[in-house]
């Protein structure tokens, strides 16, 4: 059994993070001798607690309520004031964006421009929530955001960060540590978050901390893309974007001016900020550091907590829990990519869209017809794709099956290990094969599907043909737009007539209208709440919302109403958004970025 260092109502397990204001704990709660669940857990410094925080902490309770419970803050808030004062929100497995930034330093692992909007949109988007509920952070830093190791952050400091600036005065470490941030305007809290919002994406950047009190002008100039590892000069946009937050030069006037910019930078340029890409270089900074706390969490989650549980063990004092346990394997954490069947989700946009842009015509136009055939030669190109795969897991099974004979043959112990290893080789490259398979074939059904749908759409226009009388035929539209715009079925009413032209119609369905889902990919049940047998007999819903391209990209997933607790439904959600195809937004008839309506993604209980 592990040794933990009780702390109110929690059991610290293990330190992830410090910063000037303390540190943070992987901690676990228990359920009479049994493990409950993981938490994360804030212990504050010794001159924040003299500074008045043992006493000063409830002052925070009033914030939670007002930040609505929102993922970005960091779910299941809550604050305990007892003599070591602390706070404590649900697990999420990650590290601080100041640990990140270090420990890419040190790797030399270059942090691409990319990967900086991603960060900086997510601690924005926390900044314009607060700002919006009349609450300012006004210590905002990198040692302020967790980093998620599925690429999301929080912003896990916003119920204390108030009540933390209050105390800088009689915190002068805490305060020194801070300064590249808090040199925005004192009488402008605004101005004073978005400012240290810069600081934050300048070192993003750079990988230097803002210099305090120099000329910011000439150091905005001078800087270059060292966290990139190259030696080219800020881009002219975001160079001109952080003179707005840095300089108090032509300063955002309200956060709604500020969020249209920042969504202007993010997305109107050559990036592609997303936390697929930002959970794909966590995996890669924090490989160990994920393996470890991986090993250590089941571990702890089999322990027994009994000697935790005497009356009067009010506070416990203990060693922090020993990180390598013995027994237990490491759990893989490597993410295996799925190869993708491009064209099929592209043909079923472009069907769908069509379908639901002639549906009910009076008139049939050639253009379902054109469409349909090009529809089947897709399908047929990806029934030969499928077939290749399905070649391709024949020849591993025989391969396997050679070395397997060969093992058995070979009484050479150098020459049985090698063979060994080219069996788990070929395991697992099977396993890839398996997955790529069943995603080709749930492609190809559903490609199968939606041909189907089509054809009975054009034998519907048909019969409609043979019923109707003649009207004026109207000019063909074009395909493209087709494609990217979800019509409404017309009416009987809607129908063109000689005095109303083709020309007018065609402007009235081409109304604004949101990004929607077009193929809606099933998200894959979590691994880790499979292993945990977490309420298996309930369903669990996440609502997202997605930024989609003008060419049906997704771009950012904002999770609008997530499981609580680390069991990894949000990432499986997001994921399987990401993986989902979609239609553009249309503005003024013609596509543009823009967010879906909420989209839900159901998990159905486990028997």
């Amino acid at each position: 059994m592990g040794t933990y260092t009780r702390l109110g109502s929690y059991l610290l397990a293990s330190e992830l993070a410090t910063d000037p204001f303390g540190s943070v704990h992987r901690a676990v709660v228990i359920a009479g001798s049994n493990f409950d669940r993981h938490m994360l857990v804030r212990t504050f410094s010794e001159e924040l607690f003299q500074a008045g925080m043992n006493t000063r902490l409830a002052e925070a309770g009033r914030v939670v309520p007002l930040l609505g419970g929102a993922r970005i803050y960091g779910l299941g808030y809550r604050l305990e004031t007892s003599k070591a004062p602390h706070v404590a929100w649900d697990y999420v497995p990650g590290r601080s964006l100041a640990q990140l930034i270090e420990k890419a330093k040190q790797e030399q692992i270059p942090f691409g421009v990319d990967h900086a909007l991603t960060v900086i949109q997510g601690v924005a988007q926390a900044i314009v929530q607060m700002q919006a509920k009349g609450v300012s952070h006004g210590v905002l830093s990198p040692y302020s955001v967790w980093v998620s190791f599925e690429g999301a952050t929080q912003v896990v400091d916003a119920p204390f960060a108030a009540l933390a600036k209050s105390m800088l005065a009689k915190a002068p470490m805490a305060k020194r540590k801070l300064a590249p941030y808090l040199q925005g305007p004192e009488n402008d809290a605004l101005q004073q978050d978005l400012f240290a919002l810069g600081a934050v994406l300048y070192e993003l950047l750079t990988f230097e901390k803002l210099p305090v009190g120099g000329d910011l002008q000439a150091t905005l100039d001078q800087a270059t893309l060292k966290a990139a590892q190259e030696e080219a000069s800020l881009p002219a946009e975001i160079r001109a974007f952080l003179g707005r937050l840095l300089l108090g030069r032509q300063p955002f006037p309200t956060v709604e001016a500020f969020s249209t910019e920042l969504e202007r930078v993010l997305y109107d340029g050559e990036y592609s900020p997303t936390t697929f890409n930002m959970a794909f270089f966590m995996h890669t900074l924090f490989r160990e550091e994920n393996d470890r706390d991986a090993v250590a969490m089941k571990a702890e989650q089999g322990d027994n907590f009994l000697a935790y549980t005497a009356a009067g063990e009010s506070l416990r004092s203990g060693a922090t829990r020993v990180e390598h346990i013995d027994g237990h394997a490491d759990e893989q954490a490597n993410q295996k990519n799925k190869t993708v069947l491009i064209g099929g989700g592209l043909a079923a946009v472009v069907i769908l869209g069509l379908g639901y842009m002639f549906f009910g015509r009076p008139k049939v136009d050639p253009a379902i017809q054109a469409q349909l055939v090009e529809f089947q030669r897709i399908k047929a190109e990806m029934e030969q794709q499928k077939a290749d795969l399905d070649a391709k897991a024949r020849a591993e099974a025989d391969k396997t099956a050679q070395l397997q004979k060969q093992l058995g043959e070979t009484k050479s112990a150098e020459e049985k290990a090698k063979i060994q290893k080219q069996l788990e080789e070929n395991q697992q490259r099977k396993q890839d094969l398996e997955r790529q398979q069943k995603a080709a074939e749930q492609r190809l059904a559903d490609q199968r599907q939606a041909e189907q749908k089509l054809a009975e759409q054009k034998r519907a226009t048909e019969t409609k043909v043979a019923a109707a009388p003649p009207v004026p035929e109207a000019p063909k539209p074009q395909p493209m737009q087709d494609a990217l715009r979800q019509a409404a079925v017309p009416t009987p009413q809607s129908v063109p007539t000689p005095q109303a032209p083709a020309a007018q119609l065609a402007a009235s369905t081409a109304n604004d209208q949101p990004a929607r889902v077009m193929n809606q990919i099933v998200p894959v049940f979590p691994l880790r709440a499979v292993q945990m047998r977490w309420e298996a007999n309930l369903d669990h819903f996440v609502r997202l919302k997605v930024f989609v391209g003008e060419q049906g990209q997704p771009l950012k997933v904002s999770v609008i109403e997530g499981v609580s607790g680390a069991f990894g439904f949000d990432e499986a959600a997001i994921e399987a958004a990401n993986k989902s195809t979609f239609s553009p937004a249309i503005r003024n008839g013609r596509p543009v970025r823009g967010w879906t309506p909420e989209i839900i993604y159901k998990f159905p209980k486990r028997r």
